[in-house]
C-alpha cells in the first residue's frame, strides 16, 4: 500500500470534500477550535500583530489555509499532487493572496528537510493520515515541524465511523474482510480512505510524538445518519449549529465521520 496520489480526483474533492453542507460543517469546528489560537496569534513571543506561519501539509486545494491567508497570516500550502497544488494556486490568484501563499510539491515526510518550509506556528494536517502507508510516522514528521510552543491541527477519517455504517448497512462479511486485510479503501475512484485510524490510536501517536491534546471534536457527528430527505427539509444553518453542540459530546464524537484534534508541542 502506496500514500495516496490525488491527481486523479483533484476536481472530484472540490466538490465532494469541501462543497455544501459538509464543508460548511468542517469549517465551522475548525474555525471553533482554532480561534483562541487565531485570536491570541500576537501574544507571547510573537510581536503583536505578527503573521503567523501556516504551513498545510498535504493540503490539496488549500481552502482553509487560503482563508488564514486572507487573514493576514503567512501560508505554505504542500502536496504531492500537482493537480491539487495547480486548483489552489487558481484559487489564490482569484483572491489576490499571491503576496501571502507558496505552493510546493513536496511529500509530508520531506517537509523538514526542505528549506523553503520553515517550522510552523500553525502546521494543519487535515485529510491526510489516513492515506498514508506509515501514518504514525508521518505523526512524528509532523512534530519535527513545528515551531516550540506551536499548533498542530490534525484531522483524520475515523475507522469507528466506517465500521458503523459497514454495521448498519448488514455488510458484515466486508467488514470482517477489511478487517483482517487492514486495507479499507473502495474501488480506484473511492473517497474511502484506504487506512482510517482509530481515535484512541492516534491520541497515542500523539502523546508518543511529545505533543499535547489541546482540543478534541467530531466533525459530522450525525450528519451522515441522517436520512437525504430529512437533511433537505432542515435548514443547513441549524444543522451546522447542532454539529457543533454536539462535537465534543461522547458517544457522538465517537462516530462522527472524521475527527479533529488540535495538538501543542511542549
Amino acid at each position: 500500500m502506496a500514500d495516496r496520489n490525488f491527481d486523479d480526483l483533484a476536481q472530484r474533492f472540490r466538490k465532494r470534500i469541501y462543497g455544501g453542507l459538509k464543508g460548511d460543517i468542517r469549517l465551522a469546528v475548525l474555525n471553533r477550535d482554532l480561534a483562541p489560537i487565531l485570536a491570541a496569534a500576537g501574544a507571547g513571543a510573537r510581536k503583536e500583530g505578527a503573521p503567523l506561519k501556516v504551513v498545510d501539509a498535504g493540503g490539496g486545494q488549500g481552502q482553509f489555509a487560503l482563508d488564514l491567508a486572507a487573514d493576514g497570516h503567512k501560508v505554505w500550502i504542500t502536496d504531492i499532487s500537482s493537480e491539487m497544488l495547480a486548483l489552489a494556486r487558481e484559487q489564490l490568484q482569484a483572491r489576490n493572496l499571491e503576496h501571502s501563499v507558496q505552493t510546493l510539491q513536496v511529500p509530508l515526510q520531506s517537509l523538514t528537510s526542505d528549506p523553503r518550509v520553515p517550522a510552523a506556528d500553525l502546521l494543519l494536517c487535515h485529510a491526510v493520515l489516513e492515506w498514508l502507508e506509515q501514518p504514525q510516522q508521518a505523526l512524528v514528521h509532523l512534530a519535527e515541524c513545528l515551531a516550540p510552543g506551536a499548533y498542530l491541527s490534525l484531522t483524520f477519517y475515523n475507522r469507528r465511523a466506517l465500521e458503523f455504517r459497514l454495521l448498519q448497512r448488514g455488510s458484515l462479511r466486508q467488514l470482517d474482510r477489511n478487517r483482517d486485510s487492514g486495507y479499507w479503501g473502495g474501488h480506484p475512484g473511492s473517497l474511502t480512505p484506504q487506512n482510517p485510524l482509530l481515535p484512541e490510536e492516534v491520541m497515542g501517536w500523539v502523546e508518543q510524538a511529545g505533543l499535547s491534546l489541546v482540543a478534541h471534536s467530531g466533525i459530522r457527528c450525525f450528519h451522515d445518519f441522517m436520512t437525504p430527505e430529512m437533511r433537505d427539509k432542515l435548514p443547513p444553518a441549524a444543522i451546522v449549529e447542532k454539529e457543533l453542540a454536539y462535537s465534543r459530546v461522547d458517544p457522538y464524537r465517537q462516530l462522527a465521520r472524521y475527527v479533529h484534534l488540535l495538538c501543542r508541542r511542549a
